[in-house]
């Protein structure tokens, strides 16, 4: 399974913690949208797509499921995210 497109959109309010909204396509077969790039507190990360449930508090609609799922799709992402704003400043 590979990510095979992700589009990257930034987002520039300071002092948020959200960095961007990120759109992805798995295997040019499954896109994924809405998933956010967050500063969390020592590292940023991909928080996938969510909803709020029945009682008012979000949770993921769409997962990776273990842990080197999620470390592959953050690492590709994130590489994504850094080139876009490595373009933003040239």
């Amino acid at each position: 399974m590979e990510i095979t497109k992700v589009d990257v959109y930034p987002r520039e309010k300071e002092g948020s913690k959200l960095k961007a909204f990120v759109d992805f396509t798995i295997d040019d077969c499954l896109a994924i949208r809405g998933a956010k790039i967050i500063e969390g507190n020592t590292r940023l990360f991909v928080s996938m797509p969510g909803k709020l449930n029945k009682f008012g508090k979000e949770e993921n609609v769409v997962f990776p499921t273990n842990r080197e799922t999620r470390e592959k799709f953050e690492d590709v992402i994130l590489k994504e995210y850094e080139k876009v704003l490595k373009n933003k400043e040239n």
